[in-house]
């Protein structure tokens, strides 16, 4: 992905990356990032820019945990509520691996800092180390992150109001990815990504999210998938009117001479193959740091076509 930097002119005020995005009608499917793990950590505001170094953890603490986490493939991010909570009792802590029916998450108090070097971070099985969380008690993160980009701030935090504190299951989080697509919502351990979240489509999701169901309107894709993946995923969705949040599967992705790729879906009635095409958009603002242009994937799709079932 090619980044430029430019020198905007003086006096010029760029316009919010989010409602930039939404001007365009830039399309949210295929837009998830890939996470393979997830170490949630509590952490009162306010946060810095640099999440782990700039946001009053131990400066030496911070350098450890995003070297231990690069390490091994994990995503950390800091998480609050809008209620304020001493810590003398320790934080609340997560590790979760995203997926769809090996996706699973634990919860853990930490009640020494220095303890949180000592997780076991490779996510491939659940590490035994506190409560495992059950189909009931989903996680639901809400970027508010302002320091990272404004957008994320000013249209997540009324979404998190919304949806209030829910016995634990609502966090703020630093960035999950995705400014311009804000208020952006994470659900885990599913790995579900939701983007242009407001406080009433929150409750929906939340609601469908809990009855098995996506919704698929505001629905970005899957982080344990490619963007190329997700994209066929949703194609066959809104084909095929699904929305149960495993009745649709991306199987691979085969690469097509013409340049496109053949995506191999499995769904209740069978297999489809779905066409994709991935151009470049035009260059744009993609997040509020004035000046940073990008053009990021733009993704096509032909009708699916079944190849086996009825």
């Amino acid at each position: 992905m090619s980044v430029q930097t430019t020198t905007p002119p003086e006096g010029w005020t760029p316009p919010a990356c989010a409602a930039l995005s939404q001007s365009l009608q830039e399309p949210l499917c295929g837009t998830a990032p890939r996470v393979n793990g997830w170490l949630l950590i509590e952490q009162p505001g306010p946060w810095g820019r640099d999440r782990l170094r700039q946001s009053r953890l131990d400066p030496v603490l911070g350098d450890a945990l995003a070297a231990r986490c690069a390490d091994a493939g994990v995503r950390p991010a800091l998480i609050r509520t809008r209620q304020r909570r001493d810590l003398a009792a320790g934080r609340h802590v997560y590790l979760a691996r995203p997926g769809r029916a090996d996706g699973w998450a634990e919860r853990l108090l930490v009640r020494e800092d220095r303890e949180l070097l000592d997780l076991d971070l490779t996510v491939d099985a659940p590490p035994g180390l506190g409560d495992r969380l059950d189909a009931t008690e989903s996680l639901f993160l809400v970027c508010t992150h302002g320091k990272k980009d404004a957008c994320c701030a000013s249209l997540g935090r009324p979404v998190v109001t919304g949806l209030g504190h829910r016995g634990g299951r609502v966090w703020e989080s630093t960035h999950v990815g995705g400014d311009r697509f804000a208020a952006t919502m994470v659900c885990l351990p599913s790995g579900i990504y939701y983007g242009r979240v407001t406080a009433g489509v929150a409750e929906h999701i939340v609601a469908e999210h809990d009855r098995g169901r996506v919704v698929l309107e505001h629905y970005r894709g899957r982080c344990t998938d490619d963007p190329v993946l997700q994209f066929a995923e949703h194609t066959v969705r809104a084909e095929r009117s699904l929305l149960g949040l495993d009745d649709v599967i991306p199987l691979s992705a085969v690469p097509r001479q013409d340049g496109d790729t053949d995506v191999l879906v499995r769904h209740p009635g069978g297999t489809d193959r779905v066409r994709v095409r991935t151009t470049r958009a035009e260059p744009r603002l993609t997040a509020c740091s004035a000046g940073v242009v990008d053009s990021p994937d733009r993704f096509e799709a032909a009708p699916p076509v079944r190849l086996s079932g009825s």
